[in-house]
């Protein structure tokens, strides 16, 4: 330790400033005096207070005490550019090359915080130009990463051996701080001066890749006009635009676009900026790529297209937009995945809807011989599960009334029809069926399921309707105790209900197949009850449900 009066201090040989065990009391005074000092006069270099600092100057101190962050009073100093202090310190033989915890010199707090006397000032004094802190920060690079103008300048003006495209522990030059920070100014200067603007760090990015992350639009219009490879890729295969898409910079990927960037270029994984977009829900750069004439059903290397990785990240909107696109519905990844698999699978169920009313094929099985419903099923997403089954029983129902051996008609259970009309999914059929949907044939449903269908029955009233036992074994398999059949039946019976056709008079179609099934006490019991149940109404002179009516 250096000291103002040029004498140690005598203490414990092992561990400097510390007193020794023979320490007299005039030297453990004179010590707690020099402590003081020091706190007193870090805490006026730090409040700028030059008188406070030259009165405590006077006194016993240590010129180069360290606090916790290991910096002295000339570190405070230069940092706040206050000359005279400076002027002070160095006077009193001052470590101007001291170091504190992360490296930084005086010269380098100086470039930092911009204070371009004190920087000229430390190096007329003899501080070493060439220093760099602990992540192998330049005075160029302190300066340019906090947007230094006058500092930039003076140092490429005044210095002979500024090395331009020094590089820190990462592999970034002053360029790469300039272009992250946004400093528009201080990049035109750089590559002005002769600064490498195809360099790499040790990502092997660029300083456009850098501009592309932060959003700097500025900036990457620049460095293209000084053509820059906007194709260089970093260790993970990502072009700039790739990063701008990844940061979700809208702008950046406009300019770049522009710039005549290849939209379909490809990362390590095989996917473009539009899987990207699409797996983040950014429209506006879905929309820039798309204009650009981006391959919408590109394939990555697990196979999967920018719809599949919209489905996966449940981006409902982006589903949506790229389906109007005309994205291909049914391509399938290395698994053999299409995208309502990945819906399915991940219990996404507003993607499930879109998908279904748009035509997807809820047939295709993947590499395990999975269907969209068995997946759905084993996730025990009954929502999905049933949103299913409707659009699989849209023409129900499929068979034809004919008549039996006694002349009586009889409804046969033939195969669904397989051509489904799919433009009558997304709700209109919804629309047009409030009347069978409305509360009072709904709470039919629900007696008859949870009052009077035993374990067994509501399957066979499923298989009279023509459910496939895939269709049936999926809504079993959800499981909430020994009573779970009726919410099964309950949800087989809204589902047969979703499915009739508009002339089709529900009740009466229940009735007969209740009968068809042999139960027709039961079918008796629920006709008298509804015939009750509309005189009540009629007496009520209230309006009747057509529908709630056996004719």
């Amino acid at each position: 330790m250096a000291y103002m009066n040029g004498a140690p201090e005598h203490g414990c040989p092992l561990r400097p400033g510390c007193p020794s065990p023979t320490s007299t009391p005039e030297e453990l005074e004179r010590r707690a005096i020099i402590q003081r000092n020091d706190l007193l006069l870090h805490e006026a270099v730090i409040k700028n207070d030059t008188e406070a600092v030259r009165r405590i100057l006077k006194e016993p101190l240590d010129i180069n005490s360290r606090n916790n962050y290991g910096r002295a009073p000339i570190h405070w100093a230069s940092s706040r550019g206050n000359l005279d202090i400076m002027e002070m310190l160095i006077s009193a033989n001052c470590d101007i090359e001291a170091r504190d915890k992360y490296g930084m010199r005086p010269l380098l707090m100086a470039c930092w915080h911009g204070h371009r006397p004190a920087v000229q000032m430390l190096i007329n004094t003899g501080a070493c130009s060439n220093a760099t802190n602990k992540k192998h920060y330049t005075l160029l690079m302190c300066a340019a990463r906090n947007n230094r103008v006058d500092v930039v300048d003076f140092l490429l003006d005044t210095l002979e051996d500024v090395k331009v495209d020094a590089v820190d522990i990462e592999g970034q030059t002053a360029l790469f701080h300039a272009a992250m920070g946004g400093h528009t100014s201080i990049v035109r200067r750089l590559i002005e001066i002769g600064a490498s603007a195809v360099k790499r760090n040790k990502e092997s990015r660029t300083a456009l890749h850098m501009a592309c992350e932060r959003g700097h639009c500025e900036v990457a219009e620049l460095l293209l006009a000084h053509e820059i490879d906007m194709e260089a890729k970093d260790v993970n295969g990502n072009t700039p635009l790739h990063v701008a898409a990844q940061n979700q910079q809208t702008k950046l990927v406009q300019v770049l676009l522009d710039a005549a960037a290849d939209p379909d270029s490809e990362n390590q994984k095989g996917s473009t900026a539009l899987h990207i977009a699409c797996s983040l829900g950014s429209r506006g750069i879905l929309d820039a790529l798309l204009q650009h004439g981006a391959m919408l059903d590109k394939q990555n290397k697990s196979g999967n297209t920018p719809l599949h990785m919209a489905c996966q990240a449940n981006e409902a909107e982006t589903v949506e937009i790229v389906i109007q696109k005309g994205a291909d519905l049914n391509c399938l990844n290395t698994r053999l995945q299409s995208p309502i698999h990945i819906a399915a699978e991940m219990g996404h169920t507003d993607i499930c809807k879109l998908l279904l009313a748009a035509g997807a094929d809820i047939e295709q099985r993947e590499q395990c011989g999975r269907t969209p419903l068995y997946i759905a099923a084993r996730g025990s997403f009954t929502a999905i599960v049933d949103m299913i089954i409707k659009t699989a029983r849209l023409d129900y129902p499929a068979h034809e009334d004919k008549p039996s051996a006694n002349g009586r008609k009889e409804s046969s259970g033939g195969g669904l029809t397989r051509k489904l009309s799919r433009k009558f999914r997304s709700g209109s059929k919804d629309e047009g069926r409030g009347h069978r949907d409305s509360e009072r044939f709904r709470e039919v449903l629900y007696k008859l399921a949870y009052k009077h269908l035993g374990h067994q029955e509501w399957k066979k009233l499923a298989s009279h309707w023509a459910f496939t036992d895939d269709q049936i074994k999926a809504i079993e398999h959800q499981y909430n105790g020994p009573n779970s059949y009726k919410e099964h039946g309950f949800r087989m019976l809204l589902i047969w209900a979703h499915g009739l056709g508009p002339d089709v008079n529900p009740v009466k179609e229940l009735y007969e197949s209740l009968v068809a099934i042999q139960k027709r006490p039961l079918a008796d019991n629920l006709r008298r009850k509804i015939d009750q149940e509309n005189e009540a109404i009629r007496k009520g002179n209230k309006t009747k449900c057509n529908h709630c009516v056996l004719s």
